[in-house]
C-alpha cells in the first residue's frame, strides 16, 4: 500500500509552496511579477496556510503579471491546482467561477484555459446527471391508518454519489451511488400519496448541483373509522354471553334469544335473561359534519368504536346521525354492525371551514334539537353547544 505522503494532498501542498518560488524565478527582474510573487510565498507559508480556492485564485492573478507565453503556460499548469483545491474548500458554483474567470480573460486572455476549464468541468457533469436514472424500491405494498405510526425501508439507487432527500424531511448520503434506510412517518388524512423522493447530484468540487426528482411508491393510507370497525367487530364477535336465567317469551323478543333447553323441559317458549346485558339500547348521537377530513375520520372512528362497545353489552343500539339537513334514525344490532357505521359513513360531511366553540359556521348547527340520547359525539366545537345534562358528551 503506498505511504499517505505519496498522496495527491501532500504533493497539492507542495506544488502550493514551491509554485510563487517558480513564478519569482520566471518574473525576475520584472518588478511588479517579481513583487507579488514575493508576497503570494509569505501569504502561502503564513495567512493562505487554511486557505485553498481563494489561494489558487491569487496564484492565477500573479500568473497574469507574466508576459503572455510564460502567463499562458502557468494558466494551464495551475489547471490541477485550481482543481484540488475547489475540492478542499469551494463554495461557489461553476457560475461564481466562470464570472470570475471570464472577467479575467477579458482583461488577460493568457488566462483562458482556465475559464475552459471551468465550463468544461461543468458540461460534463450536467451531462453525466442528466443522463442518470435515479430509482425507489420500497415493499410491494405500503398501506397504513391514517394517525397511526408507519415505517418501512426503501432502497435507492442513485447512480453516483448524492444526498437523498426522504419524505420525512431527513437528509441521507448515498456516497457508493446506493443507498437503504427505514422510513418513519405518519398521515394525517386517508388518501393515496406518492411523496416525492429528491436526489441532489453534487461533483468533487462542488460547483455543480443537479437535482432529480423521484415518485415514491405509492402508499394506501385508509381512514381511521376503517381500523376501528374491524377491532369492533373482533369486540362484538369476542362477547361472551353469561345466561343468568330465563323468562317467558313476550312478542317482540328477538328470536335469537330463545333458550331452547329450557323451553324442551317446561314446553313453553322462554327467553334467555343475560347476565350483564342492558335492559335496552344504547341511544347515540353522531354530529356527521366536521371542519375538516381529519376531524370527520376522527368522529367517525369514535362513533364506531363506541356503537361496537355497546353492542357488546346490549341487543341493538339506537344511532341518531345528525346532518346539517336533518337526522335520520339508524338501529344498530350485531349482524348489521359494519351497514350501521358505512351508513353513518355516506351521510357524513365536511365542512372546510374553521369553527369556534357556540358559533355557528356556515349555518352548520343542526336548527332542531337533539332527541335523548345517552351519548352525543362529533367535533368539539360543534359538541359543546349541544350537549345535555346527563347525556355523556365525547367532543373530538
Amino acid at each position: 500500500m503506498p505511504s499517505g505522503r505519496w498522496s495527491l494532498q501532500p504533493v497539492y501542498e507542495a506544488a502550493r509552496r514551491a509554485a510563487p518560488l517558480a513564478y519569482l524565478a520566471i518574473a525576475w527582474p520584472e518588478f511588479p511579477a517579481a513583487a507579488a510573487a514575493v508576497l503570494l510565498l509569505a501569504l502561502e507559508n503564513t495567512l493562505l496556510r487554511r486557505f485553498h480556492t481563494p489561494a489558487v485564485l491569487l496564484h492565477y492573478a500573479v500568473a497574469s503579471l507574466l508576459p503572455p507565453p510564460k502567463a499562458l503556460a502557468l494558466a494551464v499548469a495551475l489547471i490541477p491546482l485550481l482543481h484540488w483545491a475547489k475540492v478542499a474548500d469551494n463554495y461557489m458554483s461553476w457560475r461564481g467561477h466562470a464570472v470570475i474567470f471570464t472577467a479575467a480573460a477579458l482583461l488577460k486572455p493568457q488566462l483562458l484555459p482556465a475559464l475552459v476549464y471551468t465550463l468544461a468541468e461543468a458540461a460534463w457533469y450536467f451531462a453525466k446527471y442528466a443522463k442518470t436514472q435515479p430509482r425507489v424500491e420500497g415493499p410491494p405494498k405500503i398501506e397504513a391508518v391514517a394517525g397511526a405510526p408507519l415505517s418501512y425501508r426503501l432502497k435507492i439507487a442513485t447512480g453516483a454519489p448524492a444526498v437523498v432527500r426522504l419524505p420525512d424531511g431527513r437528509e441521507v448520503e448515498a456516497l457508493d451511488g446506493e443507498v437503504e434506510v427505514e422510513v418513519k412517518t405518519r398521515f394525517d388524512a386517508a388518501g393515496l400519496y406518492t411523496p416525492e423522493v429528491q436526489v441532489v447530484y453534487a461533483n468533487p468540487t462542488r460547483t455543480v448541483r443537479f437535482r432529480k426528482a423521484v415518485r415514491h411508491p405509492p402508499i394506501y393510507v385508509a381512514p381511521r373509522y376503517r381500523r376501528a370497525v374491524e377491532l369492533g367487530e373482533k369486540i362484538i364477535a369476542g362477547a361472551v354471553e353469561e345466561v343468568a336465567g330465563a323468562r317467558e317469551y313476550v312478542p317482540g323478543d328477538p328470536l335469537r334469544r330463545l333458550h331452547w333447553k329450557k323451553m324442551a323441559k317446561i314446553q313453553k317458549p322462554v327467553v334467555k335473561l343475560l347476565e350483564g346485558r342492558a335492559a335496552g339500547g344504547l341511544k347515540i348521537a353522531v354530529l356527521l359534519y366536521a371542519t375538516s377530513p381529519k376531524a370527520l375520520d376522527r368522529v367517525l372512528e369514535a362513533a364506531a368504536s363506541a356503537v361496537a362497545t355497546a353492542l357488546a353489552r346490549s341487543d341493538h343500539v339506537e344511532i341518531y346521525a345528525v346532518t346539517r339537513r336533518g337526522g335520520e334514525r339508524i338501529v344498530a344490532e350485531r349482524r348489521t354492525y359494519r351497514e350501521a357505521v358505512e351508513r353513518l359513513v355516506s351521510l357524513a360531511e365536511v365542512l372546510h371551514v374553521e369553527a369556534a366553540a357556540a358559533l355557528d359556521y356556515a349555518n352548520a348547527l343542526p336548527k332542531a334539537e337533539l332527541p335523548p340520547a345517552d351519548m352525543v359525539i362529533g367535533e368539539a366545537a360543534f359538541v359543546k353547544p349541544l350537549c345535555r345534562r346527563g347525556a355523556v358528551c365525547l367532543a373530538i
